[in-house]
């Protein structure tokens, strides 16, 4: 005898309401528009010397400094700036900060600020590694 277990969540209710209320349109706008700024992401921190390890595809991506000990503490400057959130994640082996661009609110400016807080981040990561 097989039942709905109660106390769980149904979550495909939440995804069917805003399936409903975007439409075909609007999911294609969302999942575009992440996208986006994912790229625009990956671009700016590359034109920064940053090293982009994946190909952006969605919404994520790898990011990697010179080193390993300057991408941890870069990751935790970035962190404890609270300028934006990202965690840490090991991509082939190689300590990396993870990004995922996951809200339909964040604007190129806001890519822009987060480029700007990596920077300073790295920056300031130099100064302790040394």
């Amino acid at each position: 005898f097989y039942t709905n277990e109660m106390s769980k969540r149904a979550r495909a209710i939440e995804l069917w309401a805003v399936m409903k209320y975007l439409g075909k349109d609007g999911i294609d706008e969302l999942v575009t528009g992440l996208h986006l700024r994912s790229k625009q992401l990956a671009e700016g921190l590359a034109a920064n010397g940053f090293r982009i390890l994946n190909e952006v595809v969605f919404n994520q991506t790898i990011v990697a400094c010179e080193t390993t000990e300057l991408t941890k503490a870069t990751l935790a400057n970035i962190q404890q700036s609270g300028e934006c959130w990202c965690s840490g994640s090991v991509w082939h082996g190689e300590s990396t900060i993870r990004m995922s661009v996951c809200s339909w609110a964040t604007t190129e400016a806001d890519i822009e600020r987060t480029i700007d807080a990596f920077v300073a981040a790295r920056a300031l990561a130099k100064d302790m590694v040394k």
